[in-house]
């Protein structure tokens, strides 16, 4: 079962950005060649914590070491899982990599929220629109059972009309107050789709750059094994 960041939303489009194997150098005609450090496989178990903020995609099977690691390591520190290896970075510069890596997200978060605040506003608004209408059911209900009180000959059938009359009336204003909600919700999902959008193109900028950063925190030893 996929386990996700609270800080936002996780990305999980999983890019190959190179070859594994890095091209030969050569000096000259009569200089070694020497291997560059393979990268390691695609990264898609990790952890990013940063204060009281984290991010990332794990396993439920991660959970025990996660916990171990956040007592050990505290606020601020990186794991991921490569090539069967769980590692631990805390190089400052390298976590502000992290961060930088993160900046695609940070922007589609504030999208985010802002769409939600517009989302409770309409959900605001069609709560009201429901309280309205369950009073117009309410009064539809009476003049139902007076209805029923003028077929059985106990009652007048105009002041059950005029009762009648009124409820119609109340009903196309909550029906036009419906039409606005509608229009409300039409307008937020259009925002919604311009922010899923945003964060389809930001989850592969995202999944480029944390794969890159992983990738040279582990050539420059920065990116200690964990037991």
């Amino acid at each position: 079962m996929a386990r996700y960041g609270t800080s936002l939303i996780v990305f999980g489009a999983a890019v190959l950005l190179t070859a594994s194997g890095a091209p030969l150098l050569t000096q000259g005609p009569e200089t070694p060649v020497t291997p560059q450090p393979a990268q390691g496989s695609h990264i898609s178990r990790y952890l990013i914590v940063s204060g009281d903020s984290s991010s990332g995609s794990w396993d439920s099977a991660d959970d025990a070491r996660l916990k171990r690691w956040r007592a050990r390591y505290g606020s601020e520190f990186v794991w991921f899982r490569q090539d069967g290896r769980d590692y631990i970075v805390t190089d400052q510069d390298t976590l502000a990599e992290f961060q930088r890596a993160m900046a695609p997200q940070h922007a589609v978060n504030r999208q985010q929220n802002d769409v939600n605040r517009h989302q409770q506003d309409v959900n605001g608004q069609q709560a009201r629109v429901n309280s309205h209408q369950q009073e117009v059911n309410r009064a539809q209900a009476e003049v139902n059972r007076q209805q029923s009180q003028v077929n059985a000959g106990a009652a007048d059938q105009n002041r059950v009309n005029r009762l009648q009359s009124g409820v119609n009336g109340k009903q196309q204003v909550v029906n036009a107050e419906q039409e606005k909600v509608n229009r409300q919700q039409e307008v937020v999902n259009r925002e919604q789709d311009v922010v899923n959008r945003a964060q389809s193109r930001a989850s592969v900028e995202i999944d480029r750059a944390l794969q890159q950063v992983f990738d040279s925190a582990r050539r420059q030893g920065l990116a200690r094994e964990a037991r």
